[in-house]
């Protein structure tokens, strides 16, 4: 699944104080939990998820106004289908994830980023190098001013049902001193007005491009198993003492999808290969609504 999120991997304003320079906090903690449900033939179907990560920065340097800095993380996803059956060869799916992410400056306005995500990703009745993906990045960030920047560059995703190569145009806007903009297009968006001191809200995007895919045991043949979203919801997100925060989402889900595929099928250089060549032998089409709740800790 290729997911990049601009607010998670670019920096914060670099302000040029000397050697009083204070870093921003880029290490981060973030944990949520989603429910969509819907009906099918009148029957309640629901999908839940979990989700946790962990980001610790390994190396984080300012100097002269370049911002240095090399992340490593850690993330699992957990996700549980309610009233499907056993169409989809489970109901219980499992990701791991690893995560390395490092940012190089070359002056003030200009800074290289890079990441890579290897991930295990599979219904966990068995283990092998099949459960494994990868995906990464390569971002030229642009500074223009303090209020404005932007990245670009490509996404890579090998997934189960192929590859996946994106490129990415990243945007860091503060529109005002309460409405911000931050985008990693064609992948997701978020607009953030500022109601307080402590409160925000705004509206979020998540295109989800290739979505969740995980991996079947071998006694199912080693097919996989695909979760497609695309939402927009609507947030509001408190500060607590801190860096600590709290969030609540709620909005739709205008192209969900639940599809099993035999290992075999796969699209290479999605998007310039339309996804939908593949031909399920199981499948679920049903928008419908989307909550979330969540917390974060930076540090």
């Amino acid at each position: 699944m290729v997911k990049y999120k601009s607010n998670a991997q670019e920096t914060a304003p670099v302000q040029q104080a000397g050697e009083a320079a204070i870093h921003p906090p880029i290490g981060s903690f973030e944990a949520d939990y989603s429910y969509s449900p819907f009906k099918i033939n009148n029957k309640d179907v629901s999908i839940q998820q979990v989700n946790g990560k962990l980001t610790v920065p390994l190396y984080n340097t300012l100097k002269d106004g370049k911002y240095d800095f090399f992340l490593a993380g850690i993330g699992y996803n957990g996700l549980l289908l309610s009233g499907t059956g056993n169409q989809f060869g489970s109901s219980n799916f499992h990701s791991v994830s690893a995560s390395l992410t490092w940012q190089k400056s070359f002056s003030p306005k200009y800074a290289l980023i890079t990441s890579f995500t290897p991930m295990l990703s599979s219904d966990l009745k068995d283990i092998s190098g099949e459960d494994l993906t990868y995906s990464g990045a390569v971002l030229l960030k642009i500074r223009k001013s303090a209020k404005f920047s932007y990245s670009l560059g490509a996404a890579y995703s090998k997934q189960f049902f192929g590859t996946v190569l994106v490129p990415v145009v990243g945007i860091d806007w503060n529109i005002s001193d309460k409405l911000t903009l931050s985008a990693m297009l064609p992948v997701s968006e978020k607009l953030t007005y500022q109601l307080s001191r402590k409160g925000f809200i705004g509206i979020n995007g998540d295109f989800g491009i290739g979505g969740g895919t995980y991996r079947l045991s071998q006694k199912m043949n080693s097919d996989y198993f695909q979760v497609r979203q695309v939402k927009t919801t609507l947030f509001y997100e408190y500060h607590l003492a801190g860096n600590f925060s709290v969030n609540l989402n709620a909005g739709y889900n205008f192209g969900q999808q639940l599809n099993l595929y035999t290992k075999d099928q796969k699209v290479n250089w999605i998007p310039f290969n339309n996804i939908d060549k593949l031909k399920p032998i199981e499948q679920v089409k049903k928008n419908g609504l989307a909550v979330q709740t969540g917390i974060n800790y930076n540090f």
